[in-house]
């Protein structure tokens, strides 16, 4: 670029605009380049957020699906025991109805 100042006043009207048109697309690729770079990680962010939505949906779902299982199995458990709590009674009561 500095070259390119030294020599500015040999190159004349038409070689100026060149330079200035040439400086311009160079400036308007990088804009260019950047804004694509920008869209592909806003788009990688959101394929991101849409996978960690799904997997906190999921995750939720699974959640909510072992609590149910919890209940029920809390409601076995305690009609298990109250079963062998009954057994246990009976049990207990026929060793003395034998005596």
């Amino acid at each position: 670029m500095s070259d390119l100042l030294t020599e500015l006043p040999s190159l004349g009207i038409a070689g100026l605009l060149f330079v200035m048109w040439w400086l311009e697309r160079q400036d308007r690729a990088r804009s260019t380049d950047g804004l694509r770079a920008a869209l592909e990680h806003a788009g990688r962010i959101a394929d991101v957020n849409q996978n960690l939505l799904d997997v906190i949906r999921a995750n939720t779902e699974a959640l909510a699906a072992l609590r149910e299982e919890l209940r029920a199995h809390r409601g076995s458990e305690t009609e298990w025991l109250a079963r062998l709590t009954q057994q246990l009674a009976e049990l207990a009561r026929r060793p003395a109805q034998a005596a």
